[in-house]
């Protein structure tokens, strides 16, 4: 099982999730599902789906690329070389679970008429500068943006699951995706509290109210680029586009 590095927590996670919790609410994309729309509802699953495919490919990229030496240099050899071991097999973890939530995704979209797997959609120039922020080589920026990708998940989740207009719209009257990231139990850390783990792991400065701006910064830029992102999926619903 993981085990976090530091014992303590950094990044102040109610203030993030307050600040993730207030960029939903005031999007229209969100509203506009939550009050089921239906034609909302059809283009946030087909605008977000290149970048929940993508993040999957983007967590297995890295598996077998975390750099070593800066954490050695940190932890000192006898610590990291279990740590890495566990830190590989956490990552794989995320990788797979997001695999199954691309299938959740993708099966919630059924119920909408949508084909996700055997259909081509274009992807919006918001959501792939989040693609290739999420690609990114360097790990302070890839974690804290996993980091990131986790309160949005949660909080629109949150959100959506207890919006009855919207889960009224499915068969079983809930939504699986948002399930699985609203109550989600994890035996042993978050993956949340691994993110955070690894993005103050890596980043090169000891001084936690450094550290602590610096990866605060990463996630904010990439919750406000999801926002940005959102305005333009908006935009394709037929009300918007006409």
């Amino acid at each position: 099982m993981y085990a976090l590095l530091f014992s303590d927590t950094l990044v102040n996670r109610a203030e993030m999730r307050v600040f993730t919790r207030e960029k939903i609410y005031s999007s229209a994309l969100a509203r506009g599902a939550a009050n089921g729309d239906k034609d909302t509802i059809r283009a946030m699953m087909i605008g977000w789906w290149p970048f929940i495919q993508a993040f999957e490919r983007a967590i297995d990229v890295r598996v077998g690329h975390l750099p070593i030496k800066p954490l050695v240099q940190r932890f000192g050899q006898t610590r990291i070389k279990t740590f890495f071991s566990e830190a590989r097999e956490a990552v794989r973890e995320m990788k797979e679970e997001e695999g199954s939530h691309a299938i959740l995704w993708a099966d919630g979209a059924k119920e909408f008429g949508l084909d996700l797997f055997g259909t081509h959609y274009d992807t919006l120039p918001s959501v792939q500068k989040l693609i290739a922020n999420a690609d990114s080589e360097d790990p302070v920026i890839f974690f804290s943006w996993l980091a990131a990708v986790e309160y949005i998940a949660e909080e629109l989740a949150a959100y959506l699951c207890h919006a009855p207009k919207f889960t009224g719209l499915f068969a079983k009257n809930y939504w699986t995706w948002g399930l699985a990231h609203d109550e989600h139990e994890h035996d042993g850390p978050s993956h949340l509290e691994i993110d955070e783990d690894l993005a103050r792991a890596y980043y090169p400065s000891k001084d936690p109210d450094i550290t602590r701006a610096a990866l605060t910064a990463n996630m904010r830029e990439c919750i406000e680029m999801f926002e940005k992102a959102s305005f333009e999926i908006y935009a394709t619903t037929p009300e918007m586009a006409h």
